[in-house]
């Protein structure tokens, strides 16, 4: 688990390696999945977050389309966790960086209590699927004309 837990999620203090629900955090968690199954893009998410004036990581009111898609992609809001997405290279210095593949990294089920059921997790990565596609064209059948 990395310094500071995900959005919507505390460290408990009677367990630091263990997350419970931050249910104010948890709340905006849920709109951003419903947002975005509703449709809305991750900008539409981002500026309606900002309109409302809710704070990411209690500090500040910008939310970056990056932070929304991330929120979406995080499988820890299910409740699982993929462990060592970062490494750290220094540790004197604590640098990280992405996990390359230069070390194994571990799914764990059911790590931690859920935010979001897994059904809706599931149909939230399949709807950036469909709509990826859209964007590339893949799987659109086009009319050439000679």
């Amino acid at each position: 688990m990395g310094t500071y837990p995900a959005y919507g999620y505390l460290r408990d203090p009677m367990d630091k390696h263990h997350l419970i629900i931050d249910e104010e955090e948890a709340k905006i968690v849920r709109r951003i999945f419903r947002e975005y199954l509703e449709g809305a893009s991750f900008r539409d998410i981002a500026s309606g977050l900002e309109r409302d004036k809710i704070k990411i990581g209690g500090k500040r009111y910008k939310w970056h389309l990056s932070t929304v898609q991330g929120i979406l992609q995080n499988e820890k809001y299910m409740g699982d966790a993929l462990l060592q997405k970062t490494i750290t290279t220094d540790f004197i210095e604590k640098t990280r960086i992405k996990n390359d593949g230069s070390v194994p990294q571990y799914y764990v089920k059911d790590s931690q209590e859920p935010i979001i059921p897994r059904d809706i997790f599931t149909q939230v990565q399949e709807e950036m699927v469909r709509r990826a596609n859209l964007f590339s064209g893949e799987g659109i059948k086009r009319n050439e004309f000679t």
